[in-house]
Protein backbone atom coordinates (compact mmCIF):
# COMPACT_ATOMS: atom_id res chain seq x y z
CA UNK A 1 0.00 0.00 0.00
CA UNK A 2 0.96 3.64 -0.40
CA UNK A 3 2.37 5.49 1.95
CA UNK A 4 -0.14 8.44 1.46
CA UNK A 5 -2.66 8.82 4.17
CA UNK A 6 -6.71 9.57 2.95
CA UNK A 7 -9.37 10.00 5.59
CA UNK A 8 -12.60 8.87 4.63
CA UNK A 9 -16.00 9.51 6.72
CA UNK A 10 -19.18 7.61 5.94
CA UNK A 11 -21.51 10.16 7.11
CA UNK A 12 -25.47 9.65 7.05
CA UNK A 13 -28.50 11.64 6.97
CA UNK A 14 -31.04 11.91 9.86
CA UNK A 15 -33.04 9.70 7.68
CA UNK A 16 -30.36 7.18 5.56
CA UNK A 17 -29.24 4.10 7.33
CA UNK A 18 -25.62 2.97 6.89
CA UNK A 19 -25.78 -0.98 6.86
CA UNK A 20 -22.94 -3.10 7.70
CA UNK A 21 -22.85 -4.36 4.17
CA UNK A 22 -22.00 -0.88 2.89
CA UNK A 23 -19.05 -0.38 5.20
CA UNK A 24 -17.78 -3.71 4.70
CA UNK A 25 -18.11 -3.01 0.67
CA UNK A 26 -16.48 0.32 1.68
CA UNK A 27 -13.20 -1.42 3.48
CA UNK A 28 -12.80 -3.99 0.99
CA UNK A 29 -12.86 -1.71 -1.99
CA UNK A 30 -10.32 0.34 -0.63
CA UNK A 31 -8.39 -1.18 2.18
CA UNK A 32 -7.76 -0.78 6.16
CA UNK A 33 -4.56 -0.84 8.08
CA UNK A 34 -4.60 -1.30 11.42
CA UNK A 35 -1.59 -0.46 13.44
CA UNK A 36 -1.27 -0.38 17.50
CA UNK A 37 1.05 -1.42 19.85
CA UNK A 38 0.45 -2.47 23.92
CA UNK A 39 3.07 -2.00 26.90
CA UNK A 40 2.47 -2.98 29.99
CA UNK A 41 4.93 -1.87 32.82
CA UNK A 42 5.60 -2.41 36.11
CA UNK A 43 7.96 0.32 38.08
CA UNK A 44 8.52 1.57 34.74
CA UNK A 45 10.03 -1.39 33.19
CA UNK A 46 8.70 -2.56 30.62
CA UNK A 47 6.87 -6.22 31.15
CA UNK A 48 5.00 -7.33 28.19
CA UNK A 49 5.18 -5.55 24.54
CA UNK A 50 2.12 -6.84 22.27
CA UNK A 51 2.41 -5.26 18.48
CA UNK A 52 -0.77 -5.49 15.99
CA UNK A 53 -0.29 -4.94 12.30
CA UNK A 54 -3.52 -5.87 10.14
CA UNK A 55 -4.39 -5.10 6.49
CA UNK A 56 -7.80 -5.95 5.61
CA UNK A 57 -8.70 -5.60 2.10
CA UNK A 58 -10.05 -7.65 -0.89
CA UNK A 59 -7.49 -9.31 -2.84
CA UNK A 60 -8.38 -6.91 -5.78
CA UNK A 61 -7.58 -4.03 -4.00
CA UNK A 62 -4.30 -5.50 -2.69
CA UNK A 63 -3.39 -6.22 -6.15
CA UNK A 64 -3.96 -2.56 -7.55
CA UNK A 65 -1.79 -1.18 -4.72
CA UNK A 66 0.79 -3.69 -4.83
CA UNK A 67 3.71 -2.94 -7.77
CA UNK A 68 3.91 -6.59 -8.88
CA UNK A 69 0.83 -8.04 -11.08
CA UNK A 70 -1.40 -10.98 -9.68
CA UNK A 71 -0.82 -14.55 -10.91
CA UNK A 72 -1.95 -15.76 -14.07
CA UNK A 73 -5.44 -17.82 -13.33
CA UNK A 74 -4.71 -21.53 -13.05
CA UNK A 75 -5.88 -24.08 -16.26
CA UNK A 76 -9.18 -25.88 -15.21
CA UNK A 77 -8.86 -29.42 -14.76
Amino acid sequence: MSNTSQDIALTSDAFDEVSLLDILDHVLNSGVIIHGNLVISLAGVDLVYVGLDVILSSVETAFRHMSTKPPPPGKPR
